[in-house]
């Protein structure tokens, strides 16, 4: 961790290569050079919760994770029961994200009630918020991993590669995601299924994951998947960081993310939807003093 007077350079925690953590490290540590001279590095991890595990024990500084998991990691809730991650500090609301399931044009499934019976991706070993997410949404029709046929599959990559080779009926979509057009791209058709959009779902869900909200995204160039208006599930990315972090460097971080929308766009599409005036909101999780400082000075 950086200690001491204004830091130059810094750390943040990404996926590895290709993956959208990746992406985002990579486009923060752009704004961050080009307005604020912060020499931010992105150091990969296997999965998100890795990295917030290096945050949370000073190890790096900055972290990117989902507001759902950033809130139960620093209460110790679910995974982390017994083991919260308390150093942990919010530094700001990034952008949201949205997902639902998808699959090929030639499938007969047009609902998440059609569903039923067919292959259909669980496990995760290597990210334990992918079962919990896919079962939810599959909730929302009344349906849980009882009623489909389980199909191993050990990460998001793996998924992928099960959904393109045919190994799976169902695959995901992630709104505007390089991961969805890529699927396009080699699945004939490839279209998202819409969550049923009705107050009852909605608060199924926000139970499931507080912080979380139905979307419609209507179809436009570069949403893949996206053929008609679709209802998702829609949750907030965020950065954080270790407690201990100097004021300084965190400042520097918030003023390149506050005043860089048109370089994080163009670094990732994933930004297209960042606003800078949404950073700061509750999720559960104390903000860093110097985050607090900068929000009550704008």
């Amino acid at each position: 961790m950086t200690n001491g007077a204004f830091a130059q350079t810094a750390t943040i925690a990404a996926g590895s290569s290709g993956t959208i953590h990746y992406n985002y490290a990579l486009a923060l540590a752009k704004a961050a050079s080009e307005i604020s001279g912060l020499d931010l590095r992105p150091k990969p991890f296997m999965s998100p919760g890795q990295g917030a595990a290096s945050v949370d024990r000073g190890e790096v500084d900055f972290g990117v994770h989902n507001a759902i998991i950033l809130r139960e990691a620093y209460l110790g809730l679910e995974f982390y029961e017994g083991r919260a991650l308390t150093n942990l500090r919010a530094v700001a609301r990034m952008i949201p994200f949205q997902t639902t399931l998808a699959v090929p044009g030639k499938s007969e499934i047009r609902t998440i009630e059609d569903m039923k019976g067919v292959r259909f991706p669980a496990g995760f070993d290597a990210t334990a918020f992918g079962d919990r997410l896919y079962e939810a949404i599959l909730g929302t029709a009344g349906l849980s991993f009882d009623d489909v046929n389980v199909i191993h599959v050990n990460d998001w990559a793996g998924l992928g590669k099960a959904f393109v080779g045919g190994e799976i009926d169902v695959g995901g979509l992630v709104v505007g995601a390089p991961t969805s057009t890529r699927y396009a791209e080699l699945v004939e058709g490839y279209r998202g299924i819409s969550i049923r959009n009705d107050p009852e779902v909605e608060a199924q869900l926000q139970e499931l994951f507080p912080s979380s909200r139905l979307a419609v995204v209507e179809p436009a160039e570069g949403l893949a998947g996206v053929l008609e208006p679709l209802t998702v599930l829609e949750y907030d990315y965020w950065v954080f960081t270790h407690k201990d972090v100097p004021d300084e460097t965190v400042t520097a971080f918030l003023t390149a993310m506050s005043q860089g929308k048109d370089i994080l766009v163009s670094a990732s599409k994933d930004f297209r939807d960042f606003d800078p005036e949404l950073m700061h909101q509750d999720i559960g999780v104390p903000f860093h003093p110097a985050a607090e400082a900068f929000y009550a000075g704008r």
